[in-house]
């Protein structure tokens, strides 16, 4: 069994797996184009969650934003009377009508609007702390970011949230956060497809929890999709989002879908799911990590607690993927 990490050099310890919570929030647009995961089950959400914490996962990552508010709401409805047992992380910045569930890529990062979206998400929550609360906007003016470090170290010396972070890809803007602020971690895209080092190096120098967004490649490491499978176009994958990695008009990408049949055998030893075996590459990778991957069931949630029993791959495997990875130009 894996053991609890610490939030960078907080206090605050979590579970080597977290789950990820922007598909409970249910269906939402962002800038006209769907943006979640087509319709859900809040109850199965609830069980899922529930669930999660019988596994000991008990890091939950979301965001306002997600079902514009859903996401929040489900996480503290499922942890009512068992606040104390989670750790809660959700991410603000990005504007959004809760009404007719839009989310607009404008984003707003002033003081005044940090306070007002926190205030928000506790209500939502139903908590009175946030336990990691991180700036979801990826890309901000240099100027800016000791502005919003500022807004804050404020939220923390009123005890509204006990640290923070940012979701970015922005290695440059997350060094430099990280070098001015008490930050204590940032929220990136990792899994066995990409890899990131950049970011990677740059939470290992600064003391930083790695927290690993899109650790099953959006599903495609799941291994359900095949070339010929298509998404719905209410499912984020099925848009025309062009961040949208992995997928393409909704069908799956002809070189990641290569690139995983070439590691398949490798991920899935030792008797590991093709899910078990993607969250066993990053925990092998680096210790920083945190792999967040997406979870609205419960059968979700009992397969990938089934791989922090198995725990991360090897060195002599982590070295076979990566020469592979790397003859492909993949990673």
């Amino acid at each position: 069994m894996m053991k609890m990490k610490r939030l960078g050099n907080s206090e605050i310890e979590v579970s080597p797996l977290g789950f990820g919570c922007w598909a409970i929030g249910g269906p939402f647009w962002l800038d006209g184009m769907p943006d979640g995961w087509g319709e859900v089950d809040d109850r199965e959400s609830e069980r899922a969650i529930e669930r999660a914490l019988e596994r000991g996962i008990q890091f939950f990552d979301t965001a306002d934003v997600y079902g514009t508010g859903h996401s929040e709401e489900m996480i503290g409805k499922a942890l009512r009377g068992r606040r104390h047992e989670a750790v809660i992380a959700t991410k603000f910045g990005f504007t959004y009508d809760a009404d007719t569930r839009n989310v607009y890529s404008r984003t707003d990062i002033s003081a005044s609007y940090i306070r007002s979206a926190c205030e928000a998400s506790l209500r939502r929550l139903g908590t009175e702390y946030i336990d990691l609360y991180q700036l979801h906007a990826g890309d901000i003016p240099f100027s800016q970011i000791d502005a919003v470090i500022d807004a804050l170290e404020r939220l923390k010396q009123q005890g509204w949230i006990r640290a923070y972070g940012w979701s970015t890809t922005n290695a440059a803007a997350a060094e430099m956060f990280a070098k001015r602020s008490s930050c204590v971690s940032i929220q990136h895209p990792f899994n066995v497809l990409i890899g990131n080092s950049d970011m990677i190096d740059l939470c290992e120098r600064n003391q930083l929890t790695s927290i690993n967004n899109a650790p099953l490649a959006m599903g495609l490491l799941s291994g359900k999709f095949h070339m010929a499978s298509r998404l719905p176009i209410d499912d984020v994958r099925g848009s025309k989002h062009e961040w949208v990695l992995y997928f393409k008009d909704g069908r799956p990408k002809a070189e990641y879908v290569e690139a995983l049949d070439a590691v398949r055998e490798i991920l899935t030893s030792g008797n590991r799911s093709l899910v078990q075996g993607a969250l066993a590459w990053i925990w092998g990778k680096h210790d920083c990590t945190l792999p967040i991957p997406g979870m609205k069931s419960v059968k979700q949630v009992d397969e990938a607690a089934e791989a922090i029993s198995a725990g991360p791959l090897t060195p002599e495997q982590i070295k076979e993927i990566d020469e592979i990875l790397h003859s492909r130009s993949v990673s």
